[in-house]
């Protein structure tokens, strides 16, 4: 509720410093967005903010983040939770960076950087295998994929140009992402997840939703040619269809056993951030 009190008190202060544009300028405002005279840009930024501070609790402290929301915790619940974090924190960072100007191969490349750490580490340790009793292809499929993924976007990778390297990561997350969003049972047990609680496979699902959310992000740019306020206007539409979907179609809130005012939070913040960069 403090983080929905920020978000008002921020849009209203922005609003009222507004100034009412000549209509010769009009038009260039609209190609920025602005709902109801507001600046895209500056919503965007405030929900970047609001979503890395977010992730970052949820990739840090995946206990915490369960306990915030009312999941219960296990190991599959915690590792979804961490890795949702992890990739929406890069895509947040992706966002910024795109924003600021960087082209997105190499703003994706970054965004890229907080998987790869998490996924060495994991390999490393041995989580995938040992502790979550995944099959042998999960310990070396996550580092081998997001460090040629990230290299790729870098221009590191002989005879694969970054542009080429970041549709190939749109493609990815997406056949990844609705695989595992529209038949969750069938690419949790792909990942060694048979039999898993309804707030387990709510987890994994969210994953998927991360993953698809990323794949909108760059397909926006890499093969739609929007820009990069158009970019994360498309994602957090697209996530703010996942949470009401969760929440009036498919249940998967109700089966968490999250309050569903929680999930109405984060709905609205997404469907006005994607509003303001669209009407």
């Amino acid at each position: 509720m403090h983080a929905l009190s920020l978000v008002a008190a921020s849009l209203s202060l922005a609003s009222a410093l507004q100034i009412e544009p000549t209509p010769a300028v009009k038009p260039l405002l609209k190609l920025r967005g602005g709902l109801g005279g507001i600046d895209a840009g500056q919503v965007a930024t405030i929900v970047q903010g609001i979503s890395a501070a977010n992730a970052g609790v949820m990739s840090l402290a995946p206990k915490k983040a369960g306990e915030m929301y009312g999941v219960a915790l296990t190991k599959w619940t915690e590792f979804f939770a961490q890795w949702s974090g992890i990739i929406m924190f890069g895509q947040v960072l992706t966002a910024y960076l795109h924003a600021g100007g960087m082209a997105l191969p190499e703003a994706l490349a970054w965004g890229f950087l907080p998987s790869c750490v998490a996924s060495v580490q994991d390999f490393l340790n041995d989580r995938m295998v040992g502790e979550m009793g995944m099959g042998e292809a999960a310990k070396y499929a996550p580092p081998l994929v997001n460090l040629a993924l990230t290299l790729g976007a870098f221009g590191k990778v002989p005879n694969l140009a970054p542009e080429l390297a970041a549709k190939a990561a749109a493609v990815w997350m997406a056949a990844n992402g609705l695989f595992g969003y529209f038949s969750t049972a069938a690419w949790l047990e792909g990942r060694g997840g048979k039999g898993l609680s309804a707030v387990e496979s709510g987890m994994g699902k969210l994953m998927a939703s991360t993953m698809c959310g990323g794949a909108v992000y760059i397909a926006a740019s890499a093969f739609g040619g929007k820009t990069a306020l158009e970019c994360f206007g498309a994602m957090m539409g697209m996530y703010a269809v996942t949470s009401l979907d969760g929440l009036y179609l498919s249940k998967t809130t109700e089966a968490m056993g999250v309050d569903p005012p929680k999930v109405l939070f984060w709905a609205a913040i997404q469907a006005f951030t994607a509003a303001a960069v669209f009407l």
